[in-house]
């Protein structure tokens, strides 16, 4: 684990409502990197995922996908961080959803039920 997340600052404005976080200044400079976000499975009715800092400005969502579904990003900055969420719908499903940095998998998540949800975070400045 990277010694940025033992600093308890690291996710301030984690939580709705709070200060926007940063990450140390010695990951400012940090430069682009591409971001896959992938989902396999059934019976998804919501997929979104981040495109950069900023919140909901940097958020994409995509009612009733179909799958296997796959999208690419460029992301650039210490702030951006690759974030990929998927609801099931309320009849069930079963999903498998993967995030990869750089070509390289970062998070894996699975999910399956009714209304289930799986939510991949790849960890800022990760080992990828």
């Amino acid at each position: 684990m990277s010694d940025r997340w033992k600093d308890p600052e690291v996710l301030r404005g984690a939580v709705s409502g709070a200060e926007a976080f940063s990450l140390p200044a010695a990951d400012a400079a940090a430069g682009s990197f591409e971001v896959e976000y992938a989902v396999t499975g059934v019976g998804v009715s919501e997929i979104s995922y981040t495109t950069g800092p900023g919140g909901d400005a940097g958020e994409v969502v995509v009612e009733g996908p179909r799958l296997p579904w796959r999208t690419t990003v460029r992301m650039a900055g210490a702030e951006a961080v690759p974030v990929l969420s998927v609801m099931l719908s309320e009849d069930g499903g079963r999903i498998e959803s993967v995030i990869r940095v750089d070509g390289l998998e970062a998070m894996r998540s699975t999910a399956a039920g009714a209304s289930g949800t799986s939510v991949c975070v790849a960890e800022p400045g990760g080992a990828w």
